[in-house]
């Protein structure tokens, strides 16, 4: 369970999972007050934290050298598709062949799936 709260302020909006709390804003250019992440924003961090944590655990259980893991992501539109652009980067000794499976391994991360399948939100109006 997450729960957003917006009062009257322009646009921030408080957002806990019941331990640990985040703010989420838009930028002043939107009207917002800047002061956390836009939501697409967070949908990129979700997304590249996730790539992240997978591919570690990946990296982890195969014993490879690798001593730090970035992922880079941003958004474009592509056919008139919303388009997840992700550069990773292995700082370690890795064969080309380890950087192809680590490309596959992150499509495999708990995002990208929900991602990619697309899901149903039902909204309900208390």
């Amino acid at each position: 369970m997450v729960k957003a709260t917006i009062n009257k302020e322009h646009y921030a909006c408080s957002v806990t999972n019941g331990s640990h709390d985040i703010v989420v804003d838009e930028p002043l250019e939107l009207g917002g007050t800047h002061k956390g992440f836009a939501p697409k924003g967070l949908l990129m961090a979700s997304l590249a934290s996730c790539v992240a944590i997978t591919l570690r655990m990946y990296v982890d259980r195969k014993g490879w050298a690798v001593e730090k893991i970035e992922v880079e992501v941003n958004m474009g539109v592509e056919n008139a598709e919303d388009v997840f652009y992700e550069e990773i980067t292995c700082t370690g000794n890795l064969t080309e062949e380890q950087k192809a499976r680590l490309e596959t391994i992150a499509s495999k991360c708990p995002v990208s799936k929900i991602l990619t399948v697309g899901h149903d939100v039902r909204s309900k109006v208390l």
